[in-house]
């Protein structure tokens, strides 16, 4: 089955969930969504400037089984923000924060988690022994200008290189001018694999650096905004295997 097979039947799946009177109504007026424009394979556009990607196909699993629509716009992530939080879009898919909790309210149940782990040469295995962020300080470390979780957790680290873009990480990576690059499997994997960068290249998990959650937040200004959580809560919960699945197919180079 292909992705979209596999968003059709969840759609289609999703019209029997029952999710309260809210949804019914709700299903009359579509809900704007907006992306961050250019992050492969979450958001980007397709060949005729649409919004794709991961996330944009999770999004539609979810609100179709929730009885509602989308309609979706690709910008820069901060203006994608302030359009949000200035009501002229309903909502997006990010990793939960307390200023963003502030003018959204974040789903319970989050959409796609991936683990965080040490992407490194593939004959390097110093890396399967590290326990903590002092330890991985020792080595040369790269990162890329709008990586939010380098920039909290690693940023006074005095070996760190920052690059513009993540696939110039991998291919420092993989040429030996770094050792070392703390990411999620997910997207970098995709990257490595478009990059043809594979076969020098592997991940490695570990514990301590946590995973990234992406859950769908609603703007709190939206009428009704507490019952489409809550309708958005239950179509998650019901359709957690299509969204396992969509992300599997990513993770495997089929998307």
């Amino acid at each position: 089955m292909d992705r979209r097979a596999l968003l059709r039947g969840a759609g289609c799946a999703g019209l029997g969930l029952a999710l309260g009177p809210h949804a019914a109504r709700a299903a009359l007026l579509p809900l704007r969504f907006v992306y961050a424009d250019n992050v492969v394979p979450f958001s980007y556009a397709d060949a005729d400037g649409n919004a794709t990607g991961l996330l944009k196909d999770d999004v539609d699993v979810v609100t179709s089984a929730a009885g509602y629509s989308q309609t979706t716009s690709l910008m820069p992530w901060g203006r994608a923000q302030a359009t949000v939080r200035a009501g002229q879009a309903d909502g997006f898919c990010t990793v939960p924060s307390a200023d963003r909790a502030v003018y959204v309210q974040f789903c319970l149940q989050p959409v796609m988690t991936s683990d965080i782990g040490i992407w490194h040469r593939r004959d390097d295995d110093r890396f399967k022994a590290i326990g903590s962020l002092e330890e991985l300080a020792a080595f040369r470390l790269g990162s890329y200008v709008g990586n939010g979780w380098a920039t909290e957790h690693m940023d006074t680290i005095p070996t760190l290189a920052v690059v513009p873009d993540p696939v110039s990480v991998l291919k420092m990576l993989a040429a030996g001018r770094i050792d070392a690059f703390v990411h999620d499997e997910l997207q970098m994997g995709y990257l490595a694999r478009a990059a043809g960068l594979m076969g020098a290249l592997a991940y490695t998990p570990r514990p301590f650096l946590g995973t990234v959650v992406r859950t769908l937040a609603i703007r709190r200004s939206l009428p009704d905004c507490a019952a489409v959580v809550a309708s958005l809560d239950a179509a998650i919960l019901a359709h957690r295997a299509d969204l396992d699945a969509l992300a599997r197919r990513v993770r495997l180079g089929m998307a």
